[in-house]
């Protein structure tokens, strides 16, 4: 399915097909052109000792100078949750088409994207990092996610356990109180045109979950090291093939076993399987040539999941 770029199925869950990407907020004069796309996405991650499939897609959509407005995609509903048996999850998104100020040139978005779900050991303060790539080097901040439209029934700090933090530059501080308890994280990263701005060139979801579970006999949590370095930016060209490893090194002896390097990547980012090298190196391959609709920021995340 990942090779071969083909839609996620949705058998399961028969009203996907339909569903859009609709205009929000200023529609009409403030969204001239605008189509709603579908959120149907492609397959781009699976896997299996995680219980996960992602996919992501991305579409071109014609606007007008000027237009200025908001979309969202709304349906029903999280997985059941230590604050909502059942809660509607929301995602929003403002879009302007107005050149820059500063340059003239319009603004790129800020791209960012964390794995989901993350395990978190219970009565422990868990630091999450959330990764965020600006093509124009812009001032970018976190915030948590406000109203209905960009968080539905998940908006913090009522959805999160107690004194959980959030910091402008995306670190997220929490704290699980109760084994199997699960937790929807909604925030908005939004850019600036510099620092002293507080009027934001454009406002993008991260949503996720937590999974608070029993604090692990070995506290030294796996490493995944290897090419592209944590945090760091590779350059391609377009048509130009990419191939590297990712390595997942275990600190916690024989009696823990690397099951999987689970990813959260992009369209057409093929890995091959995971590989016991010797009882303390894992490592997969993963191979990629972007193509001209891939223009910009691809964002990466990893996490090597033991047992």
């Amino acid at each position: 399915m990942i090779a071969t770029h083909q839609l996620i199925p949705a058998a399961t869950y028969a009203w996907i097909p339909t569903q859009t990407l609709d205009c929000t907020i200023s529609c009409g004069s403030g969204s001239t052109g605008y189509v709603a796309p579908s959120i149907r996405p492609y397959c781009t991650d699976i896997s299996a000792p995680v219980g996960t499939t992602v996919g992501q897609r991305s579409d071109t959509v014609h606007l007008k100078v000027g237009d200025d407005f908001s979309v969202a995609f709304s349906q029903y509903a999280w997985r059941m949750l230590a604050t909502a048996a059942t809660a509607t999850w929301s995602m929003s998104a403002h879009i302007i088409v107005q050149p820059r100020s500063d340059n003239g040139l319009y603004n790129n978005a800020p791209v960012a994207t964390v794995m989901s779900p993350i395990n978190i050991p219970i009565n422990q303060k868990t630091v999450i990092n959330v990764p965020v790539a600006d093509a124009d080097g812009d001032i970018t901040r976190c915030r948590w996610s406000t109203t209905f439209t960009e968080c539905g029934d998940v908006c913090p700090p009522g959805s999160l356990p107690p004194s959980t933090v959030i910091y402008p530059n995306c670190t997220i501080v929490i704290t699980g109180q109760h084994i199997d308890d699960w937790f929807a994280v909604t925030i908005m990263v939004e850019d600036f045109i510099n620092s002293t701005s507080i009027t934001p060139l454009s406002s993008v979801p991260v949503q996720f979950l937590v999974h608070v579970v029993a604090a692990a006999s070995c506290t030294t949590p796996p490493e995944i090291i290897g090419i592209p370095e944590e945090q760091s930016c590779t350059a391609l060209t377009v048509g130009q093939n990419f191939t590297s490893q990712l390595i997942a090194i275990n600190y916690c002896g024989p009696s823990v076993t690397i099951l999987d390097i689970a990813t959260l990547s992009f369209p057409g980012m093929v890995q091959g399987t995971i590989v016991e090298l010797n009882t303390s190196t894992y490592y997969n391959t993963m191979q990629w040539t972007p193509t001209t609709a891939q223009l910009g920021y691809q964002v990466m995340c990893a996490m090597a999941y033991d047992r």
